[in-house]
């Protein structure tokens, strides 16, 4: 018999980083068909106006970066620069072995500016619609469609009839997210959650506890 209820449970292997945990639970995902790709960016003004969207992941490194691409002319670039605090949620929610997982990794700490060749290398990895985005339109800007189609379509035509390649254009930067706090969530079905938060002491090193969901 099913119990009524009971309770979640994260096992932490590795005190001393949050990047264990983090790898762990993504390769689950991406096991099971779900991996991460996007995740919910928080920036805020130098006078605390926040605003939040959906933004692609490009990499999550072994060290537990997550990496992103913007313009300069968005709106999180100008946030970044007046102020590079951040925050960073990766909602993952798929089945394994028919039971419904939900796990939740909340990121707090300080935007980096990415090398060039980083950039370029995320850069070339895109598909063409998205070079051809970076091109044509700048993000957060008023356009009028009728004229950007026009603009799309002339180079779609450089691209496929005259063999033009589509290199980075220089409105195009990148950051990753280096955490200070990194609280992890997990949920099963009829099960209350479990929750543990990676904190960096004053000397920089790594300190987690379990907290209330």
């Amino acid at each position: 018999m099913q119990p009524l209820s009971d309770l979640s449970y994260i096992d932490v292997k590795n005190a001393s980083n949050p990047a264990n945990l983090l790898h762990e639970w993504v390769e689950e995902a991406r096991s099971c068909g779900k991996p991460p790709f996007v995740m919910t960016l928080a920036t805020a003004t130098k006078n605390g106006e926040v605003s939040s969207r959906s933004v692609v992941i490009r990499e999550i490194t072994p060290d537990g970066y997550l990496t992103f691409t913007t313009q300069t002319h968005s709106e999180k670039k100008r946030n970044i620069t007046e102020n590079p605090n951040v925050a960073a949620t990766i909602l993952m929610n798929y089945d394994n072995n028919n039971t419904n997982v939900v796990r939740q990794i909340n990121f707090v700490g300080m935007a980096q500016t990415l090398p060039h060749e980083k950039c370029k290398a995320y850069f070339d990895t895109h598909k063409l619609p998205a070079k051809i985005r970076s091109w044509i339109a700048q993000e957060g800007t008023a356009v009028d469609w009728n004229e950007l189609k026009v603009r799309h379509d002339e180079v779609l035509k450089e691209v496929v009839e005259d063999g033009k390649v589509l290199e980075m254009p220089d409105s195009v930067v990148g950051y990753k997210i280096v955490p200070r706090k990194v609280d992890f969530y997990y949920c099963l079905p009829d099960k209350i959650g479990d929750r543990v938060v990676f904190q960096r002491d004053e000397t920089g090193r790594w300190k987690y506890e379990r907290v209330m969901p």
